[in-house]
């Protein structure tokens, strides 16, 4: 009986450390700008500021690492659906 305490110690030591490690390790990584064939200027009318990605608070991108020219493109590019037309 003593070895159910132990292994009932265990594995609620090792579900305190899963969750630990999932909520300290981020669910994503931003790539490189090479990757995505990132452009500084548009492509067919689409670029940066028009795209899902994009955070126009700050001229980033939820997916690539640095600073984004709101006329730049990626091959990524996915036109925000919450977007209002001009």
């Amino acid at each position: 009986m003593e070895n159910d305490g132990s292994r009932r110690n265990f594995f609620r030591y090792m579900s305190i450390l899963g969750i630990m490690t999932f909520y300290s390790v981020p669910l994503h990584a931003k790539t490189t700008k090479a990757i995505v064939n990132y452009q500084a200027m548009p492509n067919d009318g689409n670029k940066c500021d028009m795209c899902m990605h994009f955070l126009p608070d700050t001229n980033e991108c939820k997916i690539i690492e640095g600073k984004i020219d709101p006329n730049g493109w990626c091959k990524f590019f996915y036109k925000n659906p919450n977007l209002k037309p001009t």
